[in-house]
């Protein structure tokens, strides 16, 4: 059985988010380079997964906090992201584990 409302109800969302996204592109394609803002807008997806990691780490407690820390230590001394994501996993559970 088709429903109408439901149909018009995806189409407008639909049409509402890819207006949302072109306004976007749009706007950041008209800034210029070295505003501030630009800068600002740069950086944002880096702060919000800091944001959600540290309240992962907060979440877990002592495994998360440990996790976190020597993934952060690894990556800082190898400068490698995959090799730090699996130390700081490994240490999470260990950590998990034994405590």
């Amino acid at each position: 059985m088709f429903d109408w409302q439901v149909a018009l109800a995806i189409t407008v969302l639909g049409i509402a988010c890819y207006a949302l996204r072109v306004s976007g592109f749009l706007a950041a394609g008209s800034m210029a380079q070295n505003d501030a803002f630009a800068r600002f807008l740069q950086k944002a997806p880096g702060n919000l997964l800091v944001a959600f990691v540290a309240a992962a780490c907060l979440e877990n407690r002592w495994p998360g906090l440990i996790g976190c820390a020597s993934g952060l230590a690894v990556m800082a001394v190898t400068k490698k992201e995959w090799l730090a994501l699996a130390a700081g996993f490994c240490a999470a559970a260990s950590a998990a584990f034994l405590i």
